[in-house]
């Protein structure tokens, strides 16, 4: 009698705690696990964190790191507004893909050296730990594979890491190209910054005077504004994030020496046929997907395959506009067909990511305050002239490229610069 009544409990409490595990998500064993990670690394005499977020499905072994760019920080490759829509992250996670979204050196949460030593450089080494983090084990789990996706000055900043310590296993650029539109890019972006301590929720944080930040209203910039939700805008105006000049002004010359030239993994182009900043004067005419591929073709390595995604009617912030869905299935397809998911579980809930302490808003100094009106005054209205006198400029009111030897001379003179160059240490090719 007591034993059939102890035999009746333990399959009620069998079937309660099987059904506790049914509906409640928490609890369930194969959703995907995420989680505040650190590598530590030292700049100038300083030693602080490059943090991330690493959310892994279970099972997860290949892993993509996700690099944003100029002003933003690890939200922009998982945005947290209308997250199914905007988040690369959850999408790759529900492919079976671990991630892990960064804030570069001298952003968000991770260590800000002195603006001087804050060089595109140092941020390139800095990805490089982050990258032998995530193969050693340090970071809980040894991946097999480990895929590169940047934005911007983060595609910058991980083609250059492929480039030269040739460890990863596929690159994804997005909102770049390995030529510049000189003209449109510091008149567009730097014309609309001023210094981080004038604003209010950098003020209390930021290091020195080099460090900038996006003018309040002017995050449109990295828009084409009709392919835009108004409230992925205004929230990009709340997340913003600092950034070095110095990363910035020693980054534009990173295509004089082309560190990708024996680069033998595959690569995928997304660029957006509107993007400003990248296409157009002597650079690339943005008008299809084989030009996109073309023109990034003779940057890579013979073995290298080369693919390009054009999203249609799409800006520079290639994840955050309306087209993003469709650019993100570009991404999962090149990375499923090209490098593989490997054995992570697909199809996962996504889990709940960590909050990220900001610094509470601090009220300028003063002479912030002042440098802030003589921004907004003065530098302001240029760039805002600039972009009204350049608007049927062909090449800059526009992604054409009216001289197109300008390119085909550049990539000659940079694939030979590292030709010549090329046996030089990695730091000072770099710094070139």
């Amino acid at each position: 009698m007591i034993r059939a009544t102890l035999r009746r409990a333990g399959v009620t409490a069998g079937v309660l705690a099987l059904a506790a595990g049914l509906i409640s998500p928490a609890a369930a064993a194969d959703g995907t696990t995420c989680r505040t990670v650190a590598v530590p690394v030292t700049v100038a005499g300083q030693t602080g964190p490059i943090a991330g977020t690493l959310c892994s499905p279970p099972g997860a072994d290949v892993v993509q790191l996700l690099v944003h760019g100029w002003t933003y920080d690890r939200n922009y490759f998982d945005w947290p507004v209308e997250p199914d829509t905007y988040s690369y992250a959850r999408a790759a996670n529900r492919a079976g893909y671990a991630t892990l979204a960064i804030d570069r050196l001298g952003t968000g949460a991770s260590l800000r050296p002195p603006s001087l030593f804050d060089t595109f450089n140092t941020g390139v080494e800095a990805v490089h730990k982050v990258v032998s983090a995530l193969r050693n084990g340090s970071l809980g789990t040894r991946f097999g594979k480990v895929i590169s996706v940047g934005h911007s000055l983060g595609s910058v900043t991980v083609a250059q890491e492929a480039g030269q310590f040739k460890d990863v296993d596929g690159l994804i650029t997005t909102g770049y190209l390995h030529t510049i539109n000189y003209l449109n890019m510091p008149m567009r972006v730097l014309g609309r910054d001023y210094p981080a301590m004038s604003d209010p929720k950098f003020a209390g944080s930021t290091p020195d005077p080099l460090f900038l930040t996006n003018l309040p209203g002017t995050r449109h910039t990295f828009y084409n504004e009709s392919n835009a939700d108004p409230a992925v805008i205004a929230a990009d105006e709340r997340l913003k994030a600092e950034d070095s000049l110095i990363d910035f002004a020693t980054a534009a010359a990173f295509n004089l020496n082309n560190a990708d030239r024996e680069l033998n993994i595959p690569v995928l182009v997304v660029t957006g046929d509107k993007d400003l900043l990248f296409c157009g004067l002597a650079s690339q005419d943005c008008g299809s997907a084989d030009q996109l591929a073309a023109h990034e073709r003779p940057w890579y390595g013979p073995g290298a395959t080369v693919d390009a995604y054009l999203p249609a009617n799409t800006g520079h912030d290639t994840q955050l506009e309306r087209t993003a869905p469709q650019s993100t299935q570009a991404m999962l397809a090149f990375a499923d067909r090209r490098v593989g998911a490997g054995s992570g579980q697909r199809g996962t809930e996504p889990g709940v990511r960590p909050a990220v302490a900001a610094p509470p808003p601090t009220q300028p100094s003063p002479a912030a305050a002042a440098a802030a009106m003589a921004f907004q005054t003065a530098v302001l209205p240029l760039a805002d002239a600039y972009a009204d006198a350049v608007r049927d400029v062909p090449g800059l009111g526009d992604t054409s490229n009216p001289l197109p030897e300008a390119n085909d001379l550049l990539v000659k003179i940079a694939n030979l610069t590292n030709q010549t160059l090329g046996s030089l240490p990695p730091q000072l090719i770099g710094a070139l």
